[in-house]
């Protein structure tokens, strides 16, 4: 026995009703559900992130106030994630050189001057893949 047409019709009204998504929170929303305001997470990024060495304190805070939302959560991702697992930049470029010269005997000053001018963010998905290609 079939489907009857009634059936067919309640069945395809059935199917075409959309079903609610969860939303996903835009950066906006995050950083005021997380910290509260923008500034509140201006200021926790600051002493995260290394600041130009020409650059002034009060320029430097104006800089990091201005940027969007969605780069300041990016930048206290980074920074708490360097201060969680190496507590300095000096040693996460220590271990990026570590895992990338496995069999190495003596120290490459030259190339551990180079990494040392990389951003963190950098160095933290350098470090990421080299970990995983050993």
């Amino acid at each position: 026995m079939g489907l009857t047409n009634n059936r067919k019709m309640k069945l395809r009204r059935l199917s075409n009703k959309k079903v609610a998504k969860p939303t996903k929170l835009s950066p906006a929303q995050l950083v005021k559900q997380d910290f509260g305001s923008k500034k509140e997470l201006a200021a926790k990024v600051m002493p995260l992130i290394e600041r130009n060495s020409e650059e002034t304190e009060e320029s430097f805070k104006a800089r990091i106030e201005t940027l969007s939302n969605k780069k300041l959560l990016k930048l206290y991702r980074i920074g708490t994630e360097v201060s969680e697992k190496f507590q300095t930049k000096d040693a996460l470029v220590e271990a990026v050189y570590k895992n990338a010269h496995l069999d190495s005997g003596k120290v490459d000053q030259d190339y551990m001057n180079k990494l040392k001018t990389f951003s963190l963010g950098k160095l933290l998905d350098m470090n990421k893949y080299y970990r995983r290609n050993k």
